[in-house]
């Protein structure tokens, strides 16, 4: 019903849809009411508006037992079904990548047609992003095919990107398996397991029990001998697995037995194929090294650099300077770190420095990591603590044949190290 104060010219200039939604959202000669979700949330619409566009409504108001008086939809969300009404009356959709699961839903419950494509279209703009998990999650269960099978690739090739990502964790069991069984994939079987992890982590706090080795490995079931335990960073393996209560003490033994050549009795002992890389690159960013790098006392120093390659890269080791004059044993622990372009922390290794002055010194990485082409990713050396060289008139930007390496500032730094100056001599990579 038409309100006092409402404007009387809201058909002049407009069109046929613009006319449609003013209708429907002034509530003018509406004749049904609907009691929307666990709340009941009133919302009016018109009959041969919905009818026009659905069969479902359409049988609902002119079928053999037409429905009387108003209509209980406890199912749906309030938003959704404004958003479902949106829709039919003005053939476009609002809604956000997580509201599109319901939105799918919504559409064929009462087989809207031109509502269908849009969520498509939503999750096809999404599905070769870090949001892949979530489209190949919801094109799974409403079988959309081609949808599906994109953004399983893009996990494929993308997936430290996409594994480490939060929502990653929402997706199915179902579909956990499908990313597990995959024989080819561009990251670590470390990073594999850390997802696995962080996935059942997420359904114990969804199902109320505590976070724990054995109440993991329950939701885990069988999904736990997709991963390739033999093949995980032993260091990782021995503080993170071995102690969890994830796996029995007969599964320990046999996985640590597997690092010196027995056969392992109850997980894979191959590895999986990733990219293959061919050439070899070794880059430092300084034109000159110079001494007298004195760390800030009192915190604990924060060396970072955002780095990015214009090609894929299987990074193997951080290139350091060393220290300027002797390093105490109580000085010479560091911890390098390495972040994503999403902010997320993908790999952290210690490391002892050299005890005595030396010009650069580098940090083999326990496990090589692939990284993606024209993506930032940061390196973090956490706790230095001696006077250490350093790099003078560092290069922002270094050309070798068609590769280019880009440093650049990190707002994770809290010294002076930036792209000109400062810790973090380079990297070696392949590619």
């Amino acid at each position: 019903m038409a309100k006092p104060g409402d404007t009387v010219d809201w058909q002049d200039g407009k069109s046929l849809s613009e006319c449609m939604l003013y209708m429907l959202e002034k509530e003018i000669m509406c004749d049904v009411t609907f009691r929307i979700g666990t709340d009941q949330s009133i919302i009016k619409a018109h009959k041969y508006m919905l009818a026009s566009r659905s069969p479902v409504f359409y049988t609902m108001f002119e079928g053999s037992c037409p429905e009387k008086g108003e209509i209980i939809v406890p199912d749906i969300n309030p938003e959704i079904f404004k958003a479902l009404l949106k829709c039919i009356y003005s053939d476009k959709l609002e809604v956000t990548l997580e509201q599109i699961s319901e939105a799918l839903y919504v559409a064929e419950k009462y087989m809207v047609s031109t509502m269908k494509p849009e969520c498509t279209k939503l999750l096809s703009s999404c599905a070769e992003t870090s949001n892949a998990p979530v489209v190949f999650n919801i094109a799974s269960h409403f079988h959309l095919q081609p949808l599906k099978a994109i953004s399983l690739l893009h996990i494929q090739n993308n997936a430290v990107e996409c594994l480490t990502v939060p929502n990653a964790v929402k997706i199915s069991k179902e579909n956990i398996e499908a990313i597990l069984k995959l024989d080819s994939m561009s990251c670590s079987e470390t990073t594999k397991c850390r997802f696995l992890i962080m996935w059942a982590g997420h359904q114990c706090e969804v199902q109320g029990q505590t976070v724990s080795g054995k109440n993991m490995r329950k939701l885990i079931g069988s999904l736990l001998y997709l991963v390739h335990f033999p093949f995980l960073n032993r260091e990782y393996f021995a503080k993170e697995i071995a102690h969890s209560g994830l796996l029995t003490s007969e599964e320990v033994v046999s996985v640590f037995s597997s690092h010196y050549g027995r056969k392992n009795e109850f997980f894979t002992g191959s590895a999986r194929h990733s990219r293959v890389f061919h050439q070899h690159y070794t880059v430092l960013r300084h034109e000159g090294i110079i001494g007298n790098w004195s760390p800030y006392k009192d915190i604990i120093n924060y060396d970072a650099l955002n780095i990015k390659v214009n090609k894929n890269i299987e990074l193997k080791s951080v290139i350091l300077y060393g220290p300027d004059g002797d390093v105490t044993s109580s000085t010479k622990n560091l911890t390098v770190k390495i972040i994503n372009d999403s902010g997320n922390e993908i790999y952290s290794q210690k490391y002892e420095s050299c005890t005595e002055s030396q010009e650069l010194q580098t940090v083999y990485l326990n496990e090589p990591i692939e990284l993606d082409s024209n993506k930032y990713f940061t390196i973090i050396l956490v706790g230095l603590k001696f006077k250490a060289n350093s790099g003078k008139k560092c290069k922002p930007e270094y050309r070798i044949d068609d590769v280019i390496v880009t440093f650049q500032k990190s707002l994770n730094c809290n010294t002076t190290t930036n792209e000109v100056q400062g810790q973090i001599a380079g990297i070696e990579f392949n590619i």
